[in-house]
């Protein structure tokens, strides 16, 4: 009785399974190891938390949510973007699902909003989204049942087809004084050391989290601009997690003068600026870099930048030697006295591999860089 060999095939639990275990490095079991790597920042010394797998070169654009009690994490790989969960938010991480199994799929964002988790991310040059109600907390680790995509924004102005004709990383924050849902995106870019940056970012608004989302301007709010070093790129841009709604502060010190000539005057509420983080390539000298800038505003739409250096690759060795790239914000309740940067960084120019880090920040800081009101005018 003759009969052919059957090769086995994993199941797709089985292949993911693997495939995570590829990615998340062997941490110790202490997860509270920091260093100090500027006078705000510490990094997390098990950098990074998330390596591309077998021979491929990058896993990028982590966005976060905490929800029960896990961090759950979403990145864009060469198969799509994966869906990863860990309890500290910092190491034992899980791959829960390929949420998007779609190659280009990448950038992504995420919002929970009434108990349903809304995913924004780009591919081929637009902007999707889509959604799911999480399991509940006792199987936080299944696979999550996910609405189909719809588009929401395509490139349609000139200044968003330079180069390559895109709109992307995309992020999505309640304006609580206009009562609507504004999109921060990127659009355009162009190619530096192999890797496409963007090149503008602007905004769009919507009545509803699901859209349709209609453009507030027709220039962009950031792009290239002069100076030592040259803005070359505005990419990634993202309220702070926890500085992304405007409060007022009782018993404040008197409010600044808007104009040079306008009085002082004392005021017994004084209003907390939104607080951001952009991703920006700069060329100084001739050397092309990337940087987090920390921008500040009143109104979600003039910003004035606190530090443009905020977050720098280590340009000489390591994990984020050569470009930071996206990103997002945790403030964790484990951690209530810091914000978390989840970030990617590549640790070569032309070549190298791009990995998912995180640092933090504490809380007190950011509280001095968002007190009182907006000054300056963003060009």
């Amino acid at each position: 009785m003759g009969g052919g060999c059957c090769k086995w095939q994993p199941s797709r639990e089985e292949e993911l399974s693997q495939l995570g275990k590829q990615m998340v490095r062997a941490a110790e079991t202490k997860s509270s190891r920091w260093q100090l790597c500027s006078s705000e920042i510490q990094d997390y010394t098990q950098n990074p938390l998330l390596q591309p797998p077998g021979r491929e070169s990058f896993i990028s654009s982590p966005c976060v949510l905490e929800i029960g009690d896990h961090v759950h994490l979403w990145a864009s790989t060469a198969r799509g973007i994966l869906h990863f969960a860990a309890k500290d938010g910092l190491c034992g991480w899980v791959l829960v699902e390929l949420t998007v199994d779609l190659p280009g799929a990448t950038r992504p964002s995420v919002r929970s909003e009434e108990s349903v988790v809304y995913l924004f991310y780009e591919t081929e040059g637009r902007v999707c989204q889509m959604s799911a109600r999480p399991p509940c907390q006792v199987f936080a680790l299944e696979e999550w049942l996910w609405s189909e995509a719809q588009e929401i924004l395509e490139p349609e102005l000139e200044w968003e087809k330079v180069c390559v004709a895109r709109v992307g990383s995309p992020y999505v924050a309640y304006d609580c004084q206009g009562d609507r849902w504004l999109l921060f995106y990127s659009a355009s870019a162009t190619l530096l050391d192999s890797i496409l940056h963007p090149l503008f970012s602007s905004v769009a608004a919507a009545e509803s989290i699901d859209g349709p989302y209609r453009r507030l301007q027709e220039k962009p709010l950031f792009g290239t601009a002069a100076g030592s070093p040259q803005v070359i790129g505005a990419g990634c841009f993202k309220l702070i997690h926890g500085f992304d709604n405007m409060e007022f502060q009782e018993d404040a010190p008197a409010t600044r003068p808007s104009t040079p000539h306008s009085p002082t005057t004392p005021s017994a509420k004084a209003q907390r600026r939104l607080l951001a983080l952009q991703c920006r390539v700069t060329r100084s000298k001739g050397v092309t870099s990337s940087s987090l800038a920390l921008l500040a505003s009143s109104d979600a739409h003039s910003w004035t930048v606190v530090e443009p250096d905020f977050l720098l690759p280590t340009r000489t060795t390591g994990w984020k030697k050569a470009y930071i790239f996206a990103f997002d914000t945790l403030a964790p309740s484990f951690d209530p006295d810091y914000v978390y940067i989840y970030y990617s960084a590549r640790s070569g120019y032309s070549k190298g591999k791009e990995t998912i880090g995180v640092s933090k920040v504490s809380r007190d800081f950011l509280e001095l860089s968002a007190g009182g009101p907006t000054v300056c005018r963003a060009a």
